[in-house]
């Protein structure tokens, strides 16, 4: 390269070097990579910090009765006390009544204390045998087969309340879950159950109302 070569390469770049366009388009170029970088690095270490993201995603699938028994407001394996609601007159003996109730959907009464279950269409898919059973004693619980079934959509419970020792300045109802009557035991601060459902008492409060979203055992109490 020859001397004038040179000296005129190094004009051009002085120049370049001092043309205000040029310069912020340098500047742009340096700002827009940082910005790059910093994204980078802010999605690697929030993949980092996720212990849910993984490299490939497994298709999601259907829980199994035993899995969906153990979703509910209580922590698996935690117990809650609460107060059952009592009846004025015992049951000497389990009070039972069974139907067979298909996808259309039916009804399971036991007049003789107060319950009535409603099972909507689109609950289940086949014809299934149904049975409650209310428990002897003052309690107002009750056991539900077949054991472990969990609903495509929820059963409707009502007990009526005539008969049974509620107070209207009593707490708020719910229903106790338990799994057999024999994790149902009493305790110096009331029965223990694994799960509470919330529900309703109507305007009259002649009757309590609450979801069943899967069988076995439930509990009124407050």
């Amino acid at each position: 390269m020859g001397w004038a070569e040179e000296t005129r390469q190094r004009s051009t770049e002085r120049a370049r070097r001092t043309n205000p366009d040029t310069q912020e388009k340098v500047i742009m170029q340096k700002h827009w990579k940082s910005c790059v970088r910093l994204a980078v690095v802010a999605m690697l270490a929030a993949c980092s910090a996720d212990p849910n993201v993984t490299a490939t995603t497994a298709p999601l699938q259907p829980q199994s009765a035993t899995q969906a028994l153990q979703v509910g407001p209580l922590p698996v394996g935690t117990l809650s006390a609460v107060h059952p609601l009592t009846r004025r007159n015992p049951l000497r003996n389990d009070v039972s009544t069974s139907a067979t109730i298909g996808a259309a959907g039916g009804t399971l009464r036991l007049p003789q204390v107060g319950l009535t279950i409603t099972v909507p269409p689109g609950a289940i898919t086949a014809p299934t045998d149904f049975s409650v059973t209310a428990l002897a004693g003052t309690e107002v619980a009750y056991e539900f087969e077949p054991h472990g079934t969990v609903f495509l959509r929820p059963l409707t419970a009502v007990q009526e309340l005539r008969g049974t020792r509620h107070k209207v300045a009593q707490s708020a109802l719910v229903a106790g879950y338990f799994p057999d009557r024999s994790a149902l035991s009493a305790t110096g601060v009331g029965m223990m159950v694994s799960e509470r459902i919330a529900g309703a008492v109507d305007l009259r409060r002649t009757s309590f109302t609450w979801p069943i979203r899967h069988f076995s055992g439930y509990i009124v109490a407050w």
